[in-house]
């Protein structure tokens, strides 16, 4: 490769870390991440990629994997945004990230792998940032309610909630109590009051909810609140998506995806 396509793939990497740590610090402190990273992300991504192809060699090696990428990261991107899985701000920064750094940059030996050939940079991005939010947000809070258990305190005392949806609560929220909860931005109410049965139950949401509607869903449940004279109420935590993005990119930088890395040292 040579040097001017090198350092095509040096600026998408520059800018998409730089992009990433800017949402990242909006996801984190505001939860609302404007679209200006992701336009800055897929412009420049466009650009260098267009100059990449003119002075790369084996330009329809090169061309293909890029295509695919793209292709990829648009399709993910658009599913999970529609199935509610994925938040707008996620979706649109993979979606710009798609158009970025589709070739691994560095000639190391785990992103060398013949693997690579066949599987686009942007899956394996989607697959590592999936794996950060497994170990970094359900572990961490399923071991805070359980030191909560151990300090005496009733979890589902005054909540109604079946086997299943106790154990999922336990992986995605947490007992805390209300007037911490009112001072949070990055939570969400987990439970909801039954005017009929006069009862507190779980509520699972099982799409992302747009900041509006979360800060109206929120509103609604501390007027309940105030009239039940509620102590305590389970939460769920807010992941900072773009975050776990960040964290799935620079490691496929260097390890690719985590899994293929795992059954590579262990053949």
């Amino acid at each position: 490769m040579n040097d001017i396509a090198q350092i095509m793939l040096y600026i998408q990497i520059a800018t998409v870390v730089g992009c990433l740590l800017a949402g990242s610090f909006f996801d984190l402190v505001k939860r609302e991440v404007s679209d200006i990273p992701w336009i800055v992300m897929g412009g420049i991504g466009i650009i260098s990629t267009i100059i990449f192809i003119i002075f790369v060699e084996e330009k329809n090696h090169y061309g293909m994997l890029i295509g695919i990428n793209i292709g990829v990261g648009i399709l993910v991107s658009v599913l999970l945004y529609y199935t509610g899985i994925m938040g707008g701000a996620d979706a649109k920064a993979l979606m710009a990230l798609s158009l970025n750094t589709a070739i691994y940059p560095f000639n190391l030996e785990l992103t060398s792998l013949q693997v690579y050939a066949y599987i686009p940079s942007i899956f394996n991005i989607f697959f590592n940032w999936l794996l950060a939010m497994v170990i970094f947000y359900p572990l961490p809070l399923l071991f805070y309610n359980l030191y909560l258990k151990t300090t005496g305190l009733k979890l589902f005392e005054n909540t109604t909630a079946n086997f299943s949806s106790k154990i999922l609560m336990l992986i995605s929220g947490y007992l805390t109590p209300v007037e911490k909860a009112k001072n949070r931005n990055n939570v969400v109410y987990s439970e909801v009051y039954d005017e009929k049965k006069e009862k507190w139950e779980i509520k699972h949401f099982i799409q992302v909810q747009e900041v509006e509607e979360e800060e109206k869903f929120k509103k609604e449940i501390e007027e309940k609140i105030e009239k039940t004279k509620r102590k305590n109420i389970w939460v769920k935590v807010l992941p900072p998506g773009i975050v776990f993005l960040l964290i799935g990119y620079i490691v496929n930088l260097f390890m690719g995806n985590v899994l293929f890395a795992i059954y590579h040292f262990t053949l």
